[in-house]
């Protein structure tokens, strides 16, 4: 994958076994950088949260994964963290289950000469 700038827009281009698919940098969920996410085929998870898009079509294939400060962190270290710190965690996670994902922002591409057109 990789990360350019067309008309304003970040845009990130991924090759495919020879396809190449474009699609907007920011997640649809909390507007992370996806350059900075895993590709597996046409499966794009995002570094932030862990959504996950099929590059071809933009449709959302699984929304993100929280981290559940209780079950990720052992109890002897939990009990001995700030109990407003562990009460903040608890609220962010709930507004962040709030966000609606969307599907990812695809765009048309076309090679021609050597050059990968996107047409945003």
């Amino acid at each position: 994958m990789g990360l350019v700038e067309v008309e304003r827009t970040k845009v990130v281009i991924a090759n495919v076994e020879g396809t190449f698919y474009a699609f907007n940098d920011r997640c649809p969920h909390m507007n992370a950088p996806l350059h900075l996410g895993a590709l597996h085929g046409t499966l794009l998870r995002c570094a932030l949260h862990f959504s996950a898009y099929d590059i071809t079509t933009g449709k959302k294939l699984a929304d993100p994964t929280e981290l559940d400060i209780e079950s990720n962190i052992p109890p002897e270290i939990l009990q001995k963290l700030p109990a407003n710190l562990v009460e903040t965690e608890r609220r962010t996670a709930e507004i962040r289950r709030q966000i609606e994902t969307l599907d990812l922002e695809t765009y048309e591409t076309k090679v021609e000469y050597n050059r990968i057109l996107v047409r945003i």
